[in-house]
């Protein structure tokens, strides 16, 4: 084995992309990237290519990869992530120890570095079948801290708009792209008692909105007799799947109810309206990712509307010593 360490470099998005193609089918969740995909996702974060990443090759074969990206905060915490993977046919040679230990001295390095004194994480999340990847971090010094569940329910029996999306004093209307910064603080607002969860940056939030995948004209604001947005969803579809899934899924990416408006069937009333609309657009399946422990009892909202559990994830996780 004649394996070199470098980091990545501009031009070898496409090979990531196939590289995390390969690796996510054993891995138990199937995705088909592309470069564009993942080059945005690096700019928006930011990942610096030379500082943030480390690469395997096997000669012109990119076989292994891991980044770290940092979320600074100044409440709650601040947290890195760890990604990567190797591909399946060069796993058992070390080589995805190597590049795990490297991304996660990386991460621990950056909030080392960091001034803010609140608590510091590095979390790397697995599928929860991928025992080998479980072994590496638990060896690593992480724990399980906290599990997510993709949930998805066919599209060909839509429940019709329900009594509570007409009695609660709201109505659901389209995303309107003049008030994007308006949901990103309610976002913020909304998120703000949520495990893992702190304030998103006007740039990161366009990432989300408008960048790869993301489907305005499949999202919807929930508005009160103020003209207040109160709750929102929001929609992607990666069509690059399809094929892999074997059917045509959207996502419902995020969705929120500011805490004074839950329980009155808001997030209800926007599911099924993002579920006819989906239906209309001629797609096969929508999926959601929930957190399991969730305080808003949203597990609960999603299988009242026939979501079913279809793929589980685990974060691991260490905590970084503040200096």
């Amino acid at each position: 084995m004649n394996v070199i360490f470098r980091p990545l470099g501009d031009s070898d998005y496409d090979a990531l992309a196939d590289l995390f193609n390969e690796a996510s089918i054993v891995d138990h969740r199937a995705q088909q990237q592309v470069g564009k995909e993942i080059r945005e996702d690096f700019e928006s974060l930011p990942i610096s290519l030379a500082s943030d990443t480390l690469a395997a090759w096997d000669g012109e074969q990119l076989v292994g990869a891991v980044y770290s990206y940092h979320l600074p905060s100044e409440v709650r915490e601040e947290r890195c992530y760890v990604m990567g993977t190797v591909r399946p046919a060069w796993r058992g040679r070390g080589i995805g120890r190597q590049l795990m230990e490297w991304g996660l001295a990386r991460a621990e390095a950056v909030l080392a570095a960091s001034a803010v004194q609140i608590p510091k994480f590095i979390r790397v999340e697995v599928a929860e079948a991928n025992e080998s990847t479980k072994r590496l971090l638990t060896r690593a010094g992480l724990q399980p801290i906290r599990y997510f569940a993709d949930l998805h329910r066919p599209l060909h029996d839509v429940p019709s708009p329900t009594a509570t999306t007409t009695t609660t004093g709201v109505r659901i209307v389209p995303w309107e792209l003049a008030r994007n910064d308006e949901a990103r603080l309610v976002k913020n607002e909304i998120f703000q008692d949520h495990w893992g969860s702190t304030p998103m940056t006007r740039e990161w939030w366009e990432s989300w909105t408008l960048g790869f995948g993301a489907r305005i004209d499949l999202s919807f604001f929930a508005i009160n007799d103020h003209d207040e947005i109160v709750a929102y969803l929001l929609t992607h579809r990666f069509s690059n799947d399809d094929e892999l899934l074997g059917a045509k899924y959207a996502w419902i990416h995020n969705i929120g109810t500011l805490k004074a408006w839950r329980g009155r069937g808001i997030a209800s009333g926007l599911i099924t309206t993002a579920l006819r609309a989906y239906a209309a657009a001629e797609l096969d399946m929508a999926a959601l990712n929930v957190d399991s422990d969730s305080p808003t009892g949203a597990y609960r909202v999603y299988e009242a509307l026939e979501f079913r559990r279809w793929r589980s994830f685990v974060t691991f996780q260490r905590e970084v010593s503040r200096s």
